[in-house]
């Protein structure tokens, strides 16, 4: 378990991140669970000035 001042890291294999035609980039982090207690997928957005939008740009673009 990490420590409080350490974050998780979220799976590669459920993030999903894409960038929109407009800029916007969107990541999608898949929900785990049992199926009928499943909560829904958390979809976040990041735009241009927001401040984790370099690490998701660079992220969707594999660097």
């Amino acid at each position: 378990m990490p420590s409080p001042t350490q974050p998780s890291s979220i799976p590669d294999d459920r993030l999903t991140v894409q960038k929109r035609d407009d800029g916007a980039v969107v990541v999608r982090v898949q929900s785990t669970g049992d199926t009928r207690d499943r909560l829904p997928d958390a979809v976040f957005s990041f735009r241009c000035g927001d401040p984790q939008y370099a690490y998701w740009l660079a992220r969707c673009e594999g660097r």
